[in-house]
């Protein structure tokens, strides 16, 4: 009887070390598909589109300072209702460098996607009257276009350090899918 219990006090730890070894084989294998099935980080593209001024009803204006600092006044906030969300959104474009030779601009644009992330994206070779789309991903986080650009750079004041913005109104923003408007 001894023996069958000195036996037992053997076999628990080698069932232990053999259910342990188990668990980390099936944690190894399962850890890469376990990872991949996290949801993609949103992402948002800005698109160009030459010559979009006077073309849309305008609701806000904003005038974007050449390197703006956090405590300028001058804010170009923009906040609107989520077209795929219950959730308020906002653009928040800065004027980071002119380019003197072809005379256009570059921003930043932060846009901040309440239920999902804060999101960066950068376009340049924006000229006066050039409009800026924002894409934003729906649900599946599929990239979804607007039907006008929901910000135009109207005018550079000299000697180029301050881009005077014109919001279009979210009630023209009509999505669709990025590539499925028809030309």
């Amino acid at each position: 009887m001894k023996q069958r219990w000195q036996l037992g006090l053997l076999l628990v730890p080698l069932a232990a070390a053999l259910l342990l070894v188990g668990v980390l084989v099936l944690i190894h294998q399962l850890g890469p598909s376990l990872a991949s099935r996290r949801p993609p980080s949103p992402r948002v593209q800005l698109v160009r589109s030459p010559n979009s001024a006077y073309k849309y009803h305008l609701c806000a204006e904003a005038y974007a300072y050449l390197r703006a600092t956090p405590d300028n006044p001058y804010k170009t906030d923009f906040t609107f209702q989520d077209p795929f969300r219950n959730a308020q959104d906002t653009i928040i474009p800065h004027f980071v460098a002119i380019d003197a030779y072809d005379h256009s601009l570059s921003f930043s644009v932060t846009v901040i996607l309440r239920q999902l992330a804060t999101v960066e994206a950068t376009i340049s070779h924006i000229h006066e009257l050039d409009g800026i789309s924002v894409q934003l991903p729906d649900r599946a986080n599929q990239l979804q276009e607007p039907s006008v650009p929901q910000f135009v750079v109207v005018a550079i004041a000299e000697p180029g350090n301050v881009a005077v913005l014109d919001y279009t109104c979210p009630q023209q923003w009509h999505w669709s899918a990025v590539g499925a408007r028809q030309s």
